[in-house]
């Protein structure tokens, strides 16, 4: 039997689309999904996907892009204020504690 090449296998994963500003109802891009298969980070990807964002926000006429990141995901926080973003809100959690009935 002949061997076929490997089938390609995705390494990134990028979901944007829109998002309205609650104060001033301004459209402008958000980025809902960056994600980089571990063994393939630090390489550049995820940088090079947020250039791409930005390029195409750009093109688009949007002025802002944003995201949410969880606190503890620190390389993606560097990765973001490497790249010129700023903390604008912070969402709080509390735990409840449920009785049992």
């Amino acid at each position: 039997l002949p061997l076929l090449p490997p089938a390609p296998c995705p390494v990134a994963c990028l979901w944007v689309g829109n998002a309205v500003d609650q104060v001033s109802g301004d459209r402008h891009a958000h980025i809902f999904l960056l994600y980089v298969v571990p063994e393939h980070r630090r390489r550049g990807i995820g940088k090079a996907l947020m250039h791409y964002v930005e390029n195409w926000a750009i093109a688009r006429g949007d002025r802002r892009i944003g995201l949410q990141v969880f606190q503890s995901n620190q390389p993606a926080l560097n990765l973001y204020n490497q790249l010129g973003y700023q903390t604008q809100s912070f969402w709080m959690l509390k735990e409840l504690l449920v009785k049992s009935q």
